[in-house]
């Protein structure tokens, strides 16, 4: 299965490389992001994209075709853990790794975990994903997110959803690499009515997974202090291992400037 998974992830990323499959969204990515000093150099490099997608189709295929085994805690995470499976919790996440392995480690490790997911456009595609996240026990809601999420905390539970995409509309902002991107308003709005922990959850590419302390006392400008933290990590984590941010495929700073074939 392994050597099957690495040969599909060369053939695929081979494929999406030779036909420039999301190169204009990501060349603009890199071109709106790339003014920071401390943006990562191997973004920059001819054969990023090709490493991009190779690490993108190896976690497809473990999703799609594999079962997975459950990460191994960080030492410094299991004090957070005990957090979120006691009590009401946010966890906001980022298209970095495989975050539906992360997911799905933390239901089976006791946490109550219910996650936002918009809909595939095309049915067909759709319906394959909702099977899939069966199989692996990972517990979506795809409409009227807010009112679930908002019940789902005052029921003591773990809600969690990724935080780094565009939210047309926000008139919330924060800045990742210098860059302006809009936020989802849902974190404030749950907060504001049901205070509680917030982390950030990731799987690291060594198959260890973290959780960050973000918020938990919410005087003064919490807001701002949340959105800053959050992009503070995700800024590492980008810095440290930019092939495995799928968001770089995503066109994320539509408020910046205009995307290829894209509406503004």
């Amino acid at each position: 299965m392994r050597i099957l998974k690495v040969l599909f992830s060369a053939i695929l990323a081979t494929l999406l490389f030779l036909t420039g499959t999301r190169h204009n969204v990501l060349r603009r990515n890199l071109a709106l992001m790339g003014r920071s000093q401390r943006f990562p150099r191997a973004a920059t490099t001819l054969l990023f994209p090709w490493k991009l997608g190779f690490y993108l189709a190896n976690d497809l295929f473990s999703f799609v075709f594999g079962r997975f085994s459950s990460p191994r805690m960080s030492s410094r995470s299991r004090r957070h853990l005990e957090t979120l499976r006691a009590g009401p919790s946010l966890l906001l996440c980022a298209h970095f790794h495989n975050w539906e392995r992360q997911a799905a480690s933390l239901r089976v490790a006791g946490v109550n975990l219910l996650g936002a997911a918009r809909p595939l456009r095309a049915p067909w595609a759709d319906r394959l994903l909702r099977q899939v996240r069966r199989r692996h026990g990972i517990a979506v809601v795809t409409h009227a997110v807010p009112r679930a999420a908002l019940r789902h905390l005052r029921a003591g539970g773990c809600f969690g959803l990724l935080w780094d995409q565009h939210a047309p509309g926000s008139p919330h902002e924060g800045r990742l690499f210098e860059a302006p991107a809009a936020l989802n308003p849902l974190p404030f709005f749950l907060l504001e009515r049901r205070p509680c922990p917030v982390y950030f959850g990731i799987l690291l590419p060594g198959g260890e997974s973290r959780l960050i302390p973000l918020l938990s006392r919410f005087e003064g400008d919490w807001p701002r202090r949340l959105e800053r933290r959050y992009h503070r990590v995700l800024e590492t984590l980008i810095r440290r291992r930019p092939e495995y941010w799928y968001g770089f495929l995503h066109a994320r700073f539509k408020a910046l400037g205009k995307y290829p074939g894209h509406r503004a």
